[in-house]
């Protein structure tokens, strides 16, 4: 279409140079036009089957025919069905055989447009099924039955022309009504679908279910019971702690114990009697260090308390055997003898090392180191706890700026360092606590120290760390880019090639601490320096050539 078009325009603009050669002006007369895969032009009688665009020149009255053709295809459309259900709904028609179904959408007269074809092959089965899952109490009525008992059930329909067998199934679960027993005995009252039952007999509960309306009728049989439990006999020695009472005197005693679970009330009874005791008694000192350990040992068994604290305290000790018994009273007389305890504060920058036990500690310990000094004659030592508390030092990774300067120029420093620091700069007989040193006019070598501090008020202390750099100046350095030097690859990993037009006498490498860290002489006008055991950073290379002339490089290196 947009070719025909282009022709299109291309007539339109050749014809008037057309009509120029005989000075004439025609008619134009343009039409557009569509239509179904073919199409005749009556101007020229011509058959067209593509989109164009014609023109054609009537000898008679000289009148220029344009045609703009636009040529439309059948649309068609097939689908395929394999249906689930014995019928099919498919452009407003309902199908109820297998087959293939055509519709045709037809194109308004004169619109040049073609009919849309649509076709439907349809595949249907020959039966449908339909199932359902009842539950019910009962009984349940169904396609006009009533079904008392559970199981599988199918009702059959055949179409009147023979071609859907429809097929309705129901699984059926009938419930029937439940009757339940239950025989309890209790201690008490006895609680039962919210009833308080508190004698003895049966009794029956109807429950109904409002969902499937079944009904459960609950039958109890229930016996209330009071429990006593069997007389004790038994004695003692002096006196007797039974069930929470203390008894000096022999007699017949009893008690109600209610059971909270159950309710049961029990009688208990106990027959005792209380011998006399002989009673030899005895003293005892002890003394010792923070606490003390006493056993008594009988033919029962050991018997062991801890002291804590000085105390004067009363034992009685049973022995006791089938015809006889003995009680001993024991005095015990106790001094508890304190150990000696202090501590001592201390804070310290990166690491400490305690005096008493040369030990050594780089960070705070999670509880206090302790350390014993002589005993005394009770046992007890005099402890001394170390309360320690590590702070970090700052760290100067790196003094940045220019170290190797000519005479007069003006020195910038400035450190990586931890976060928090503050600063001191130290040189010459001068000192400066700004972030950035700057030293205008440099005339010789000036050895420059950095402090940094940080301070940590909670401990009352300050740590340090302290840097040194030189500065160097030189008298007719060359600093520019000298076109007869050349070191390459820049950045580099490791080796460092170096061409120079004039031999080289010397060369010495600098970090960024401004410390001298490699040299070399005799270079020649060639050479690869290895520098891969250097870490990655940024260096300053300064050159002395035979003629006297230095040269300062900088360079990277990278891993």
């Amino acid at each position: 279409m947009k070719k025909a078009l282009l022709s299109l325009l291309l007539a339109v603009a050749i014809m008037p140079l057309a009509f120029a050669q005989d000075n004439t002006q025609r008619t134009i007369i343009t039409s557009n036009s569509a239509a179904c895969e073919t199409f005749t032009w009556s101007a020229n009688g011509q058959t067209y089957t593509n989109d164009t665009v014609v023109y054609y020149i009537n000898a008679t009255d000289d009148t220029l025919y344009v045609l703009n053709l636009t040529i439309n295809t059948p649309y068609q459309s097939t689908q395929a069905i394999t249906g689930t259900r014995c019928s099919y709904d498919w452009h407003g028609e309902t199908y109820t055989a297998s087959g293939i179904y055509q519709d045709t959408l037809f194109a308004a007269t004169g619109s040049g447009e073609c009919d849309s074809v649509f076709q439907l092959i349809l595949s249907l089965p020959d039966t449908e099924t339909d199932i359902q899952n009842i539950n019910t109490c009962g009984y349940y009525v169904w396609q006009g039955d009533t079904i008392s008992e559970s199981g599988t059930y199918t009702d059959t329909t055949i179409t009147l022309d023979g071609a859907c067998t429809h097929i309705d199934r129901i699984n059926l679960t009938i419930i029937n009504t439940i009757n339940s027993t239950a025989d309890v005995e209790h201690c008490g009252n006895y609680n039962w679908f919210d009833t308080v039952l508190t004698t003895s007999g049966t009794y029956t509960h109807l429950y109904q279910d409002t969902v499937n309306n079944c009904d459960t009728l609950y039958s109890l049989n229930l016996t209330i019971v009071v429990d006593s439990a069997a007389t004790i006999v038994d004695s003692a020695c002096a006196s007797k702690n039974w069930r929470g009472n203390t008894y000096t005197e022999s007699g017949l005693y009893y008690v109600l114990d209610t059971n909270t679970a159950n309710n049961c009330v029990t009688y208990h009874a106990i027959d005792l009697k209380i011998k006399t005791p002989r009673t030899p008694e005895s003293d005892h000192v002890l003394e010792g260090c923070n606490s003390i350990i006493f056993t008594i040992s009988s033919i029962t068994g050991n018997t062991t308390k801890r002291f804590s604290e000085s105390t004067d305290f009363d034992t009685i000790l049973v022995d006791r055997r089938i015809s006889r018994c003995y009680d001993s009273t024991i005095h015990l007389h106790i001094t508890i003898h304190k150990s000696a305890r202090d501590t001592v504060h201390v804070a310290a920058c990166d690491q400490y090392t305690w005096e008493l036990n040369n030990a050594t500690y780089v960070s705070t310990p999670t509880s206090y180191p302790s350390y014993a000094f002589a005993t005394d004659t009770f046992g007890c030592d005099s402890l001394r706890y170390l309360d320690l508390t590590i702070q970090k030092s700052p760290v100067i990774t790196a003094i940045n700026g220019e170290w190797n300067l000519q005479q007069g120029d003006t020195a910038k420093l400035y450190p990586t360092c931890t976060n928090g620091a503050t600063y001191k700069w130290t040189y010459g007989n001068r000192t400066s606590n700004v972030d950035t040193l700057i030293i205008p006019d440099v005339q010789g070598n000036i050895d420059v120290a950095l402090e940094a501090t940080l301070n940590y008020p909670a401990s009352n202390i300050a740590c340090h760390d302290t840097s040194w750099i030189t500065i160097v100046t030189f008298v007719g350095i060359n600093n520019a880019e000298n076109a007869n030097i050349s070191l390459y690859p820049n950045p580099t990993v490791g080796q460092l090639h170096i061409e120079s037009a004039e031999n080289i006498s010397h060369v010495a490498i600098f970090n960024t601490l401004g410390q001298q860290i490699l040299a070399n002489t005799n270079l020649g006008t060639s050479t690869v320096m290895d520098l891969t055991n250097l870490p990655k950073g940024n260096y300053t290379m300064r050159l002395t050539l035979q003629n006297g002339e230095t040269i300062i490089r900088k360079f990277i290196i990278t891993k």
